[in-house]
């Protein structure tokens, strides 16, 4: 599920994620875990576009299958990611 926000009301992109309880990937993603495993996972890509930054999450059920490859099996709507989103943007102000 996509979602644009204002830049300027994130301020610091990887503080405003790690205040909602997301940690930094290497691929410059955010992760955030549903339960105490290391999966289902909340999994975030942004993209700044000028004063927008656009915001694209999933849910990762499960760690990719193949070596070498990043298919996976993810939720890219849902009850869970809706409510997600909807997180996101309470923490935004919208």
């Amino acid at each position: 599920m996509t979602l644009d926000l204002p830049l300027a009301s994130l301020g610091n992109v990887t503080v405003f994620f790690s205040r909602l309880g997301y940690h930094a990937e290497r691929n410059g993603s955010f992760g955030k875990r549903v339960s105490g495993g290391q999966f289902p996972r909340y999994h975030v890509y942004v993209d700044i576009r000028g004063d927008v930054i656009r915001v694209n999450l999933h849910l990762d059920a499960k760690k990719a299958s193949y070596e070498g490859t990043s298919a996976h099996a993810g939720e890219y709507d849902g009850p869970l990611v809706e409510q997600e989103i909807q997180r996101i943007r309470a923490a935004v102000g919208l």
